[in-house]
């Protein structure tokens, strides 16, 4: 038998005939983890009906398991990691994390970006097993490699975090850290580049670089990240004023309220 038939078989056999409805009051666990991950069949830039409008907007959610269960058992990757994601969180039906975790290293192991940050958001999390930041930045690295630039930004973010609670083993490094976040702006991941100017510009774990800090906010800034607008109208503020004045504009555009403060005491200035 061919691993294909393999997991086609054992698939069959794990996927339950029908979901059972999400709690109709979910505690306050089940509102924290509503977010975990992400599903592989998103909408594109500027479009709808992604999974996510798929589900939000469907009548009937057993028909919709049933097409997702029909699109994974004939091989479709992405609809499997979609079903494993949907489980994880328990949004749109009862949540069944050691199911997920069946479904997302199914679809990890068949090569699936989305499948392996998942993984590492399982982890991270602790939905269903221990947390692991050792095990999640493994699982995020396998995602990046195999194309998810976004998970760059959550090494970056994992290298920077202490353990609070609980005895796992894990060492923050700023400069591991610094080295994923530049991973991931060079591969355009928008937040990255943030990261990655804000840290350059003021000096924080790094040489400081203003021009280069410049660089990456200004790329960050163009692509609607808020904060790197504000840095830079901050920045340009006492430095060159059509610049500020241009950065303080499009911080407001993306909703700053820190920009619109900016704004109103250039107004009441003599």
């Amino acid at each position: 038998m061919s691993a294909a038939s393999n997991i086609h078989s054992l698939l069959a056999r794990l996927l339950p005939e029908r979901i059972v409805p999400a709690p109709a009051r979910p505690g306050q666990r089940h509102r924290l983890f509503a977010g975990v991950g992400m599903p592989s069949q998103q909408a594109l830039p500027g479009e709808r009906f992604g999974l996510i409008d798929r589900l939000d907007e469907a009548v009937d959610l057993q028909a919709v398991y049933h097409d997702l269960c029909r699109q994974a058992l004939l091989g479709n990757v992405a609809a499997l990691n979609d079903l494993g994601w949907i489980w994880l969180n328990g949004k749109y039906w009862r949540g069944d994390t050691s199911l997920a975790g069946h479904l997302l290293r199914m679809a990890a192991l068949q090569g699936n970006a989305a499948a392996w940050f998942n993984l590492g958001q399982q982890h991270y999390f602790g939905k269903g097993v221990d947390v692991s930041y050792a095990n999640a930045a493994e699982y995020y690295r396998h995602a990046f490699e195999r194309g998810m630039v976004h998970a760059a930004a959550a090494l970056g973010d994992l290298y920077e975090e202490e353990v609070c609670d609980g005895d796992q083993v894990w060492q923050v490094d700023a400069l591991e850290a610094y080295q994923w976040f530049l991973r991931g702006a060079q591969r355009g991941e928008k937040r990255c580049r943030f990261e990655v100017g804000y840290r350059l510009l003021h000096g924080v774990n790094v040489e400081a670089d203003a021009r280069a800090g410049l660089y990456w906010l200004e790329l960050a800034a163009a692509t609607g990240v808020m904060h790197a607008a504000e840095e830079l109208a901050v920045y340009f503020s006492s430095r060159d004023a059509a610049r500020y004045l241009g950065w303080r504009d499009q911080a407001i555009k993306l909703g700053s309220k820190l920009a619109l403060t900016m704004k109103l005491e250039d107004q009441i200035q003599p």
